[in-house]
This record gives structure tokens, C-alpha cells and sequence, in this order.
């Protein structure tokens, strides 16, 4: 059989061990505190009403692109209404000009 004096752990290497473990915690532990985000700022009253001012900006130009939309649709006729009724007048004029016996 083997010797059972070299399977046993000299206090050496236990000590060695641990401190390697040691180094090791203390290493993430201050790397996750270097990498730690920085607490956010308290939001003041002036930026609080610059952030207003910009959203209102954006809703005013929106509903400007939004109504430019809409009245370059009321303008162009482009409804699926205005496209049918243009359809049904082709249609009768057509049918018209067919019924109409040539000589």
C-alpha cells in the first residue's frame, strides 16, 4: 500500500491556501467597489424645467409634423373615399362610351 505520511497536508500549504483565498476575496470585493457607478446627482428645479422645456418642444413639433400630414392628405385627396368615388365616375364613363352604338 502507500505511504499515508505523504497523502497528509503540511500547515504550509493550508496556510498558503488561505491566503491565496484571502487575496482573492479581498480582490472582488475592491474590485467591485472601484466599479461601483457613482450615486446620480438630486434633480434640482432648473433641470426639472429644462427637461420640461424640451418635452414641450417635442410635443410642439410633433403636433406641427402631425398636422402638416394631415393637411397634405386634405390637400392631395389621397382618402380611400376620394380613390373610389374616382373609380365609380372612370366606371360610368366607361360603360357610357361602351353602350353608345357606333355608325
Amino acid at each position: 500500500m502507500s505511504d499515508p505520511s505523504n497523502q497528509r497536508a503540511d500547515g504550509c500549504s493550508v496556510f498558503f491556501t488561505f491566503l491565496v483565498l484571502a487575496l482573492l476575496l479581498s480582490g472582488f470585493f475592491l474590485a467591485q467597489r472601484i466599479f461601483e457607478p457613482d450615486t446620480p446627482a438630486p434633480v434640482t428645479e432648473s433641470v426639472d424645467l429644462i427637461r420640461h422645456q424640451k418635452a414641450q418642444a417635442h410635443r410642439d413639433q410633433d403636433s406641427l409634423y402631425k398636422s402638416r400630414i394631415d393637411d397634405f392628405h386634405a390637400c392631395s385627396n389621397t382618402s380611400l373615399e376620394g380613390s373610389m368615388l374616382k373609380v365609380i365616375k372612370n366606371r360610368k364613363s366607361s360603360t357610357k362610351s361602351d353602350s353608345i352604338p357606333s355608325n
